[in-house]
């Protein structure tokens, strides 16, 4: 007897949100409180990258600019100042509120002409550290 396959029981994201949550630019975890560090991906030359993680505990602030041409999110972690520009910034700063912001990428040039996506960040500056 051949067994059946059942559906999930569970709703899963429509598509247009899944597309949203992740992309070049990073992932948006959709659960709820389950993220527990921020890694933030910079680009150190056109083949090194380097990678920073914060735990959400050391996030003490931060702040979003915006403006016509770009935007900026600053956010203090422990003693270092990340500064993040770009364009849809506004979404990380939901998700920081959410604590579901997991993972930031720095843009290759590559990714700046091509991205049509709502988020670009275009270079990740840390410093203080």
């Amino acid at each position: 007897m051949p067994l059946k396959l059942k559906k999930s029981q569970t709703p899963s994201e429509p598509p247009a949100l899944q597309d949203e949550l992740s992309g070049t630019w990073g992932r948006i975890n959709p659960e709820p409180q389950s993220v527990t560090v921020l890694r933030l991906c910079k680009k150190t030359s056109s083949s090194t990258e380097e990678t920073w993680s914060y735990p959400y505990r050391v996030l003490s602030s931060w702040h979003w600019r915006g403006s016509a041409s770009e935007e900026e999110l600053k956010i203090e972690a422990s003693s270092a100042l990340v500064s993040i520009k770009g364009r849809g910034l506004n979404r990380l700063v939901e998700a920081l509120d959410r604590g579901v912001l997991e993972i930031l990428n720095e843009a290759s040039d590559q990714d700046l002409t091509t991205n049509e996506q709502s988020i670009v960040v275009s270079s990740i500056c840390i410093t203080g550290t």
